[in-house]
């Protein structure tokens, strides 16, 4: 039997797909104060949003009459025909953001037009109208929202963490502070003023305001001006990718969105002056004819059609690759190889083909069984010369103990060892990612049993973050003591490391890129994840590669301590540790 439901329920279902978490609040309250002609904004929020978020403005306001109707479902000053949706200039024009958001929480307006003398509050929750009154208060509009979904509980129970909550919200409140440079902003977290990003500003200065002066010696600026779109904005230095996406802003007629094929775009143009699975910055301006895109796609407004998006992606590629030649911002030759051995290629050798490297993503990838002699010590040995023999744990014999081998060390070459098997084949062994797989499960083992030791450091490093990132940091300093690291705040998004992990003495690694990724993992994933993620980047950044000549008996404990690894046929940081030529593959290459 068809019914029409009910008001109360239909206006939470409609609201569900506007406002899903309380981020979507800020997006809506402050993309309407930017199009009520504001020239300051300040965004309040408490309790990462889900106790309160207001915005006060000072844009133009709303008299009585519009205050009782801004509320109502499709309600909105921004267009008035069809025609209009082929020409919109603001960041509204559904009016569903104000109904949606009053279904599902406890709102209070209080807003005063432009040459009133006396101003409007409204009090509206679950949708229903509880008081208007007439009040005194500044020109402008203040909005404050408490207790979002207080009516849906199970959308309130799978919100995320609160530090991704509060990432999100950042995060739309930077998308229009990046638009609108004539506006003032400010963001207050639990009664702290957090950011303040000054009007005037040109493109340039508002990124070192949010994220932190160093930021700015990174940026290049790409312009190109076609009969299709004009393109301006700012990328980032090829040297400056990263692995996270956080900097990769794309905006159309001043209007956020997200498009994969123009990322790629942007991708595409630097080739491979960046290493593969990094990102650079990027915040990149499009002027396109508002007939030739549609906006009008879902109800969140980040996806838009445009009509000439091919063209657009060549134009896009060609303005980033111009940008960077004119700056000169190609990789620097290393012209000291001498006596570096040649890698060996791919599907033959210690580099994975992509088709290995996804199976090793997914798990599909297992490395061979490797028995070993775990009464074998090599330091019970006296230190014998170059072309001794000692054991060596064989994955081809698996009888060990039954059919003792001597293995017999060739050659050393730096990082590459290559040993005899006494069958005629051979065995080359990577040091350096054998010691990434070592460090790796060392490293790894110690966090999951709170075992974790800190070395202090001599020279403490100050870091500059995001300041979403230095709030997770900060909020999670337990969880990154527990992770080797000893941090403390030191000025605005600003943090000093004292201590880093202690199984890595010794070992180069970037303590300042490994801050940033560190606070994105603990957003993201459970803490046997994250500690995971952490060995993981930390490994990848560090340099374990022998710059003289090692000893066999250095080479000797290296192997045999791979050996004792869970997974010893593969590094962590990608490649195989070892491969292993048969007596008959080597007949066969030589025929």
């Amino acid at each position: 039997m068809l019914k029409v439901l009910p008001e109360s329920i239909y206006s939470l279902i409609a609201a569900g797909e506007v406002i899903q978490r309380p981020s979507s609040v800020v997006k809506e309250l402050m993309e309407n104060s930017a199009d009520a002609g504001a020239t300051s904004i300040m965004l309040v929020v408490s309790d990462y949003g889900k106790t309160l978020i207001q915005v006060i403005d000072n844009g133009c306001g709303m008299d009585k009459e519009e205050a009782s109707l801004c509320f109502l479902s499709h309600a909105t000053s921004k267009i008035d025909s069809v025609e209009d949706l082929q020409n919109l200039s603001t960041f509204g024009f559904r009016g569903e953001a104000l109904a949606s958001i009053a279904a599902c929480a406890d709102v209070t307006m209080k807003t005063r037009k432009k040459g009133l003398e006396t101003g409007t509050q409204v009090h509206i929750a679950g949708g229903k109208v509880l008081e208007t009154q007439e009040i005194a208060c500044p020109e402008g509009c203040n909005i404050a929202v408490r207790n979002l979904f207080y009516n849906i509980p199970a959308r309130r129970k799978f919100l995320k963490s609160d530090n991704s909550e509060y990432r999100m919200i950042v995060s739309e409140f930077t998308r229009v502070a990046l638009t609108r440079l004539d506006i003032e902003f400010r963001l207050i977290s639990n009664s702290k003023e957090v950011i303040t990003l000054p009007k005037g500003r040109n493109l340039k200065q508002r990124i070192s305001d949010l994220y932190g002066s160093a930021i700015g010696k990174q940026l290049i600026d790409v312009a190109a001006d076609t009969t299709v779109v004009k393109v301006s904005g700012i990328a980032g230095t090829p040297q400056s990718a990263k692995k996270t996406q956080q900097n990769t802003f794309l905006f159309a007629n001043g209007r956020f969105f997200r498009s994969p094929m123009l990322h790629k775009a942007v991708l595409k143009a630097y080739g491979n002056l960046i290493p593969e699975g990094s990102t650079p910055h990027y915040f990149l301006f499009l002027e396109v004819p508002p007939q030739e895109m549609d906006v009008n796609i879902s109800p969140s407004k980040t996806e838009i059609k445009l009509e000439n998006e091919q063209i657009i992606f060549q134009i896009i590629e060609a303005a980033v690759k111009e940008a960077i030649g004119k700056n000169a911002f190609a990789p620097a030759i290393d012209f000291d190889t001498e006596g570096v051995p040649i890698e060996i290629s791919t599907g033959d050798g210690f580099t994975l083909t992509p088709e290995e490297k996804k199976a090793m993503r997914e798990g599909v990838l297992r490395p061979p069984k490797i028995d070993y002699n775990p009464l074998f010590n090599p330091f019970d040995e006296e230190k014998t010369e170059k072309g001794s023999s000692y054991s060596v744990p064989s994955s081809i014999n698996r009888q060990l103990e039954e059919e003792p081998e001597q293995r017999r060390i060739i050659q050393i070459d730096k990082n590459l060892v290559t040993l005899s098997d006494g069958k005629g084949g051979l065995m080359i062994v990577n040091i350096a990612r054998a010691r990434q797989r070592i460090f790796y499960e060392r490293y790894l083992k110690s966090m999951l049993n709170h075992e974790c030791q800190i070395q202090e450091e001599l020279f403490p490093k100050t870091v500059t973050l995001d300041h979403s990132s230095y709030a997770t940091l900060m909020d999670n300093v337990e969880k990154v003591r527990l992770m080797g690291f000893e941090i403390r705040p030191f000025g605005k998004d600003c943090i000093v490391v004292s201590g880093t992990p202690a199984d890595f003495k010794g070992e180069k690694f970037s303590v300042e890129d490994s801050m940033e990724e560190l606070a994105r993992y603990i957003e993201e994933g459970s803490e046997t994840d994250l500690f995971r993620r952490a060995a993981e980047d930390i490994v990848r950044r560090s340099n374990f590669s022998y710059t003289a000549e090692i000893s066999e008996r250095e080479a000797g404990a290296v192997i045999d301590e791979l050996f004792l690894c869970q997974e010893s046929a593969t590094s962590p940081a990608g490649g195989y540790t070892f491969i292993r030529l048969s007596a008959e593959e080597i007949k066969q290459k030589m025929l």
